[in-house]
């Protein structure tokens, strides 16, 4: 983890002031991104911004709650960018770190939407490691998620070894 990747973890936790729920999630889920990451030997830059958008990616649910009542994953796109932004922009990211990572935010709960986008890839396959997990993701839908939405060698050994599927 580089030293900028934890700058914004220590922004994130005290964005989420308090909220060891949200912070426990963006931990985990950017263990297990990283975990991804080193096992497709993705470039270190690539890592990177992968790292940065796997602390930032629900960084949108406390605006969701107060605006719309709830942490729906279409909220947390729309309102996770501009804080995103911000907060990266205060810790001196350039704009391409700044839009790549926000380009993340803004469609890690739109897996139709994915394509060929190897980083946003690895970020929803490791956000559903820990979702499974925390939300008691039904055993038959964690195999529809590895069967259709999981592509790196690396999530399907995770997905396999840790819930079986």
């Amino acid at each position: 983890m580089t030293a900028f990747v934890r700058e914004v973890c220590l922004a994130a936790m005290r964005y989420f002031d308090g909220d060891a729920r949200r912070i426990q999630h963006f931990v985990k889920v950017l263990q297990y991104a990283t975990l991804i990451a080193e096992g497709e030997a993705l470039p270190a830059d690539e890592e990177e911004v992968l790292q940065v958008a796997a602390v930032l990616h629900d960084i949108g649910i406390p605006n969701s709650e107060k605006k719309y009542g709830c942490a729906d994953g279409r909220y947390q796109q729309i309102e996770g960018v501009p804080v995103a932004r911000e907060l990266l922009a205060g810790l001196g990211a350039d704009d391409t770190l700044i839009e790549r990572v926000c380009h993340m935010i803004g469609l890690h709960h739109s897996y139709s939407k994915i394509g060929d986008d190897v980083l946003l890839r690895m970020l929803v396959e490791a956000d559903m490691l820990v979702n499974a997990y925390e939300e008691e993701v039904p055993k038959e839908s964690l195999a529809h998620f590895a069967t259709n939405i999981v592509r790196t060698a690396k999530g399907h050994a995770l997905f396999s070894v840790i819930y079986g599927v």
